[in-house]
């Protein structure tokens, strides 16, 4: 099963069908996009998703404007908040049913945190889960944070401390995890300074099935997002 995570940027605009055909050339199982938005660009991408079998859709109903996440699944799954005082379209819980890890449910935490102090609450939320509830689950999305020195080239995090919290409680950076020693950036600011901001967080039994794990640089690259994708293979 392919699990792909990507901020497509502003809702993809004029650039929505290289997008889509991105999207189809990945072939995901299930697909987690940031920066969603329900304008003219929405049917192109949703289009695309359907094309692959991914009809088990869920979009915020925010208007044209406003970046959400939406999540497009070859499984059903149901949904529920994070926490019921965080903004559900930045952050929710599908319960996808797939067989992962010799569960038959996966939870998918998905998100796209906002920066700062706004930041907080989302991941609090997320250390506040109890994580024996959740022994097949991920976090993944644009979390905007990390580690400084080892996910950016400045020191530029402002809640890492949470972030290395939700670490230290037994999630799982599976793409660190692999690459102990390796700087990729999935986002590079105009001053040439590198963030790894998109994340998938794993437990212990979910990161076990991993296969592989690697971000889409090119499709920062392009120009078709000013972030890459990110790409997890399960067994």
């Amino acid at each position: 099963m392919r699990l792909l995570s990507w901020n497509i940027l502003q809702g993809g605009g004029k650039r929505a069908n290289q997008i889509a055909d991105a999207i189809i050339e990945t072939k995901p199982d299930i697909a987690v996009l940031q920066e969603f938005r329900n304008g003219k660009s929405a049917a192109v991408i949703l289009d695309a998703c359907q094309s692959l079998g991914l009809s088990h859709v869920h979009k915020a109903s925010a208007d044209a404007r406003k970046n959400t996440v939406m999540l497009a699944s070859r499984f059903p799954f149901s949904v529920s908040s994070w926490d019921t005082e965080l903004d559900a379209d930045l952050a929710f819980c599908a319960s996808v049913t797939c067989s992962v890890a010799g569960y038959e449910q996966l939870d998918v935490f998905a998100g796209h945190l906002p920066q700062k102090k706004k930041q907080i609450p989302y991941l609090d939320a997320l250390y506040q889960l109890n994580t024996s509830d959740y022994n097949n689950a991920v976090i993944i999305g644009d979390l905007n944070c990390g580690i400084p020195f080892e996910d950016s080239d400045t020191k530029s995090f402002d809640n890492t401390h949470i972030f290395q919290a939700l670490l230290n409680k037994g999630w799982l950076d599976s793409w660190r995890s692999r690459n102990p020693t390796v700087k990729e950036y999935s986002w590079v600011s105009s001053r040439d300074n590198g963030y790894r901001y998109d994340h998938c967080l794993c437990r212990p039994d979910t990161d076990n099935v991993i296969q592989s794990i690697h971000y889409l640089h090119d499709l920062r690259n392009s120009g078709l997002s000013d972030h890459s994708g990110l790409v997890v293979d399960f067994a």
